[in-house]
């Protein structure tokens, strides 16, 4: 049995969080459009007969502008100290920017870890695109072990991208369950999955600015959990929005919410979705600690 950790990382939004939920088969990580949208370091096992590999998806890398961003880029940058490969996610749609190379410099940090890149969203290239970006890797980013081609949106490549990196993954014993996906907590999936909806249906003011909280899980033998969860912001505006005019907004949140809830849970529950304001939380470090984001 050969098993592993492999540490995804990349600039934001170059779909490391759904390069991986491809590959587990499950939703491990919430995604969206919007940049930094993983916030912590989340763990998707994927195990076959001879092999088990544990992907790390990690925050995008780059220059915090708050606790919070601190917190979520040395996350990322730690998790490339613990692992037996990185695997550098690079969108090849996108020109090669500074952002790519602060990421690069980051991994050469992390020492000797055998690292190979990935060109995704290979699915809108040409095979003339596809060359070119390689060459653009070689020249702006320097030598990886190997590049890599694939699509995580379509799992176009994925197979043979897994069979590629087994070679990195050291023999000996199942870190995990063979039927375990994520050694996540149901109570930070379920608050993932809120979060994601507020990400895909509100404004670019809104989804960095917002922190989910369980406040009260009631349990009935004979009917559906009810859970009160709680969604923080900023400022009085960014409410608003969240809310909607009538409640629109929120009751549309909850409802997709509930759905993919229920979805995980494999039975009903009652979804009640609180808003607050909670100023400049990002900044404010005991906040921080309250909701799992630990800054040392």
């Amino acid at each position: 049995m050969r098993s592993g950790f492999i540490a995804l990382v990349g600039r934001p939004n170059v779909g490391k969080s759904t390069l991986m939920n491809w590959i587990v088969k499950e939703k491990v990580a919430i995604v969206s459009s919007k940049a930094q949208t993983t916030r912590d370091r989340i763990k998707g096992i994927l195990t076959k007969t001879d092999t088990q590999y544990i992907f790390v998806d990690t925050p995008g890398i780059h220059k915090p502008q708050h606790l919070l961003g601190e917190y979520m880029t040395k996350t990322a940058i730690d998790t490339l100290k613990e692992v037996d490969l990185i695997v550098m996610v690079i969108d090849g749609k996108a020109e090669i920017g500074k952002g790519d190379k602060f990421v690069r410099e980051r991994i050469e940090e992390a020492g000797g870890t055998p690292r190979v890149a990935v060109i995704n969203k290979i699915d809108d290239l040409t095979d003339e695109d596809i060359e070119k970006k390689k060459i653009e890797i070689k020249e702006k980013l320097g030598k990886f072990n190997e590049i890599y081609t694939i699509s995580g949106e379509y799992g176009i490549n994925v197979d043979e991208f897994l069979k590629g990196i087994k070679k990195y993954l050291e023999d000996g014993v199942m870190y995990y369950p063979e039927d375990m996906y994520t050694d996540m907590p149901m109570y930070k999936v379920i608050t993932e999955i809120v979060r994601e909806k507020i990400l895909w249906n509100t404004r670019e003011e809104i989804p960095h600015s917002v922190a989910i909280e369980i406040t009260d899980v009631k349990r009935r033998e004979n009917g559906k959990d009810c859970y009160n969860i709680n969604i923080y912001v900023e400022r009085d505006s960014q409410k608003g929005i969240i809310i909607g005019n009538k409640g629109k907004m929120l009751k549309k949140i909850g409802i997709e919410a509930r759905k993919d809830i229920e979805q995980v849970l494999e039975r009903g529950i009652y979804l009640n979705l609180w808003v607050k304001v909670k100023d400049k939380w990002r900044k404010k470090k005991p906040f921080l600690k309250e909701m799992g984001y630990i800054i040392e």
